[in-house]
C-alpha cells in the first residue's frame, strides 16, 4: 500500500507543478498588461518594478492554486484510466476511493498550507503593494508637452501650444488657463516662450514673451482686465516628482488584514453598529409617538464572528501552546524565584470591612428611585427632568414641539406640528443611513474571513471534484482536463463572487455566502463519485466524441423499444377482441 500511495502522489506532483507555473503565468500576463500604463513612463527603478511583479505573485498564486490542483488531478487520473491501470488497480480489489485517500491527505495539508497563505503571505503583500502602487501614482516624470492638444500640467494649470522646439525647448503660440484663482479665472497667450525645469528639478518654470493677460476682476463676468507684457516668469510648483518608497503606512484595507486584525475590528464595529441601531430605534419610537408610523427595527448583527473566533482565540493559542518550548512551559507554570536582593515581603492581608447596615426606613419614608439627569432649556431658572424611556434629545424636541412627553396618551397624529414630525423623520433616516454604512462595513469583514479559508479548502473540494470526471472521459486527453477545469472553476468563481456580492449588501450571511460554492461542489463531486464506484464496468468509454455517439445510440434504442411496445400492445387487443 506504501508502494501504491507514493505512486499515486507522484503522478500528481508534476502536473500540479506545471499547472500552478502555467496559470500564475497566465494571469500575470494579463495583471502585467492592464498596469503597464501606469507603469510606462515613470522613470521607475528596476528594483520598484521588480518589487511590483514579485508582490503581486501572492495573489495570482492564491486563485490559481485550487485550479492548478483541478488540472493535476483531472491529468492524472485521466491518463490511469486511459492506460487502464484503474482497471488493473480494480481487478486487484483496489477501488476508486482508496486510489484518492493518498491525493485526499495532500489536499487537506495543502488546504491547511493555504490557510496560512492567505492568513499571513497575502495581507502582508498585498499591503506592500498597495503603497508601492501609492508611490508610483505619485510620482511625476519630465514634463512632456504635446503640439495642438490641451496638456494638463496640474489638476488647475492648462497649456496649449502650436509647436515646440525640442531642442532649445522653445514654445511658439502658446496659451494658458489658470483655474487656480477660482472666479479670478486667468487667460494668458504669448507669441512664444521657454519651459525648463527649476533648480529642485520638481518645479516648472515658463518664460513667456509679447502676450497678455486676462482675467475676471473678483469673480464678476462684467468686469474683464487686461494687462499686456514683453516677458513674464510663471512657476509652478510641484510640476514633477521622482520616486520616492514611503518609509510605512499604518492604514490598511480590508484585504491587507490577517484574520485576527479582521476579527478585532469586527468586534469593535459591532458595538458601534449596536449602538447606532439603538438610536435608530429610539428615534423611531420618538417618530412612532408623534404619530409618524411604525418602522421596522433592523435585524441585530452578532457581536464576534464565529469562525474568527475559534481560530484566533481558540486554535491559535492552542498550537503556541503546543509548539511552546518545554523550558518555557516549566518557567511559566513556576513561580517567580526571589533574589536576596529582593526581601520576601508577606502578602497583604485586604482589611476586613464591617458589614454595611441598610438604613431603618420609617413608614413617612419611602425608597426613592435614582434621579433621572436634568435638562435646563434655554431661558428657563429650573431644571426639566426628561420623561421616563426617552433621551434628553427626544425630551427637549417633544417640548420645543409643544408636546408633554409625560402626558399618556400622547396628542393625535392629526394636531402634530408638521415641522417636529420631519424633524424626528429627518434623525431616523440620518441615522438609517449610518447604520446601513457601519453594517455594509462589518459584513465586508465577515466576508474576508469566510473568503481566506473557503479558497483555501477549495483545494480539497476539487480533489474530490476531479477523479469522477477523469475516469468519466478517460480518452478525453489534455483538451478535455483543460475544458472541464476552465468550466468547472468559472463556475465556482462566479459562485464565490456572487455571494461575496450578496453577503456585502447584507443579503446573505458571510458563512453562507462564502461556503456555499464548496458545499455544492462537494454534494456533486460525492454524487459523481458514488455513480463511478456503483458502476461494474472498468472503462466508461473515450471521450467527448465517444460519449455523444453511445447518447445518441442510447436515444434511438429507447425509441425502437417504445415503438415496439406500443405496436405490440396494439396487436395484442386486436387479438382479443377477435376472439
Amino acid at each position: 500500500m506504501k508502494l501504491l500511495t507514493r505512486y499515486v502522489i507522484r503522478e500528481h506532483v508534476g502536473p500540479l507543478l506545471f499547472a500552478l507555473s502555467a496559470l500564475t503565468s497566465l494571469l500575470m500576463l494579463q495583471y502585467v498588461a492592464r498596469q503597464l500604463a501606469n507603469l510606462a513612463g515613470k522613470g521607475l527603478p528596476w528594483s520598484a518594478i521588480g518589487q511590483f511583479f514579485v508582490l503581486s505573485l501572492p495573489f495570482t498564486i492564491a486563485m490559481t492554486m485550487p485550479m492548478a490542483v483541478l488540472v493535476a488531478t483531472l491529468y492524472a487520473f485521466g491518463r490511469m484510466a486511459a492506460e487502464h491501470e484503474i482497471t488493473a488497480f480494480k481487478a486487484s480489489g483496489v477501488r476508486v476511493r482508496t486510489l484518492m485517500l493518498p491525493v485526499l491527505g495532500c489536499a487537506l495539508i495543502l488546504s491547511l498550507v493555504m490557510v496560512w497563505f492567505n492568513d499571513q503571505v497575502l495581507p502582508a503583500a498585498n499591503h506592500q503593494l498597495s503603497v508601492l502602487q501609492r508611490d508610483i501614482a505619485r510620482t511625476r516624470p519630465t514634463l512632456a508637452l504635446r503640439e495642438q492638444a490641451l496638456n494638463a500640467i496640474t489638476d488647475q494649470f492648462f497649456m496649449r501650444v502650436a509647436r515646440t522646439n525640442a531642442e532649445t525647448n522653445r514654445m511658439y503660440d502658446v496659451v494658458i488657463y489658470d483655474l487656480s484663482g477660482g472666479p479670478e479665472r486667468k487667460t494668458i497667450y504669448a507669441d512664444s516662450g521657454v519651459f525648463a525645469p527649476g533648480t529642485n528639478n520638481r518645479d516648472l518654470q515658463l518664460t513667456l514673451f509679447d502676450g497678455f493677460a486676462q482675467e475676471f476682476v473678483r469673480g464678476d463676468p462684467r468686469r474683464l482686465q487686461r494687462s499686456y507684457f514683453q516677458s513674464q516668469v510663471i512657476r509652478k510648483a510641484g510640476v514633477t516628482q521622482g520616486y520616492e518608497a514611503s518609509t510605512s503606512d499604518s492604514y490598511k484595507g480590508d484585504r491587507e488584514m490577517t484574520v485576527c486584525e479582521l476579527h478585532r475590528k469586527y468586534r469593535a464595529d459591532a458595538v458601534e453598529v449596536e449602538r447606532i441601531r439603538q438610536e435608530y430605534i429610539s428615534n423611531a419610537q420618538l417618530l412612532r409617538k408623534m404619530g409618524g408610523g411604525v418602522i421596522r427595527a433592523p435585524k441585530a448583527r452578532p457581536r464576534a464572528e464565529v469562525l474568527g473566533t475559534a481560530y484566533c482565540e481558540r486554535f491559535l493559542p492552542a498550537v503556541s501552546r503546543l509548539f511552546l518550548p518545554k523550558k518555557a512551559k516549566a518557567q511559566a507554570g513556576q513561580p517567580p524565584v526571589k533574589t536576596d536582593s529582593q526581601p520576601v515581603q508577606p502578602p497583604v492581608q485586604p482589611a476586613v470591612q464591617p458589614p454595611v447596615q441598610p438604613p431603618v426606613q420609617t413608614d413617612s419614608q419611602a425608597v426613592q428611585p435614582p434621579v433621572p439627569p436634568q435638562i435646563v432649556p434655554p431661558g428657563t431658572a429650573e431644571p426639566i427632568q426628561p420623561a421616563p424611556g426617552l433621551t434628553a434629545q427626544q425630551d427637549s424636541i417633544l417640548r420645543a414641539s409643544g408636546i408633554d412627553p409625560t402626558q399618556q396618551p400622547v396628542t393625535p397624529p392629526a394636531t402634530q406640528p408638521t415641522d417636529s414630525v420631519a424633524v424626528a423623520r429627518g434623525m431616523v433616516n440620518a441615522t438609517g443611513v449610518q447604520l446601513i454604512a457601519q453594517r455594509e462595513g462589518l459584513d465586508s469583514l465577515a466576508v474576508e474571513i469566510h473568503k481566506k479559508f473557503a479558497l483555501s479548502f477549495a483545494c480539497f473540494v476539487f480533489v474530490l471534484f476531479g477523479p469522477p470526471i477523469a475516469l468519466r472521459f478517460p480518452r478525453g486527453g489534455v483538451g478535455v482536463t483543460i475544458g472541464v477545469s476552465i468550466i468547472v472553476f468559472g463556475l465556482y468563481y462566479v459562485c464565490l463572487m456572487g455571494g461575496e456580492a450578496l453577503a456585502d449588501k447584507g443579503r446573505l450571511p458571510a458563512f453562507v455566502a462564502m461556503w456555499m460554492a464548496n458545499v455544492i461542489f462537494t454534494l456533486v463531486a460525492l454524487v459523481m463519485l458514488w455513480r463511478v464506484e456503483s458502476t461494474t464496468d472498468t472503462s466508461r468509454g473515450g471521450g467527448l466524441r465517444d460519449w455523444w455517439i453511445d447518447r445518441k445510440a442510447r436515444r434511438q434504442l429507447m425509441k425502437s423499444m417504445k415503438s415496439s411496445k406500443t405496436s405490440g400492445g396494439t396487436g395484442g387487443s386486436g387479438a382479443v377482441a377477435t376472439a
